[in-house]
């Protein structure tokens, strides 16, 4: 038995009624579906992927740092270099961060909107593993947030 310290019964009242707060099962227009949240799942993978790629398989293996420093160079060295340059520029954040501003800020038909955000995702993707977090994880933000509310 617990003892009775003068507190009214009435702390332990509802104020609602929880069983009447549940939703309804109408419809939501332009709702997501499976398929459609697998596809916008789909390209950050993508990017992510290409991303540890090219961090891993390209950009940071020092052999191929060894073999580019050469004279004699092979020719896939340049395009290497523009990974490099791009990185240092913080191209892939950039692209990420100017695609999301355009999808959320400018009213675009729908098949022009699914590209933009499609862009913005993979290119958050990108520039979140080749050492641009700071631009990536702001476009990714508004990427998210442009995919929500444009639909």
């Amino acid at each position: 038995m617990t003892p009775d310290l003068g507190m009214s019964s009435a702390l332990h009242v509802t104020v609602f009624a929880i069983e009447r707060q549940c939703m309804t099962d109408a419809p939501v227009p332009h709702g997501w579906t499976l398929r459609r949240a697998l596809c916008w799942v789909i390209v950050p993978l993508i990017g992510f992927a290409l991303a540890f790629w090219l961090r891993y398989g390209v950009i940071q293996p020092e052999a191929i740092g060894l073999a580019c420093a050469q004279a004699d160079a092979p020719g896939w060295c340049r395009p290497r270099e523009w990974l490099i340059l791009g990185q240092y520029y913080e191209v892939w954040g950039w692209v990420a961060v100017a695609s999301a501003a355009i999808a959320l800020v400018i009213p675009l038909p729908p098949a022009v909107l699914r590209v933009a955000l499609g862009i913005a995702l993979l290119f958050s993707a990108l520039a979140l593993v080749l050492y641009n977090t700071t631009l990536g994880a702001l476009a990714l933000v508004v990427t998210l947030l442009a995919l929500l509310w444009r639909r």
